[in-house]
């Protein structure tokens, strides 16, 4: 599956370089962005791996996958200086109360 995804993002620079697309640039801080997105992509591939196959409910992808949500918007806000919308704080209180709701099920 991250094979496939790393194929797929090559084929789209190749495809932006060959037909003229805006210039993609490396940076090293992006680059070390890019390995550590990819390594916690990676742990949480396997831990919905080893979930499933411990028998977990599927009820659970929707709680792992809000916090999931809830975590990048605030490390967005807390790491990168993006703004806090209500819209946005919205969700994270929902992702998280979605959660508890499902927990208590």
């Amino acid at each position: 599956m991250e094979t496939t995804a790393a194929v797929t993002i090559c084929l789209y620079l190749i495809a932006l370089k060959v037909l003229g697309g805006p210039p993609q640039h490396a940076t090293t801080s992006g680059v070390l962005y890019s390995i550590a997105t990819g390594i916690c992509v990676g742990a949480g591939t396997v831990l919905f791996f080893l979930l499933f196959q411990k028998g977990g409910p599927l009820s659970a992808v929707p709680a792992v996958l809000a916090v999931g949500a809830a975590a990048m918007a605030i490390a967005g806000v807390a790491l990168f200086q993006e703004s806090l919308s209500w819209s946005r704080a919205l969700g994270v209180i929902l992702s998280i109360a979605g959660i508890i709701l499902l927990r208590k099920a």
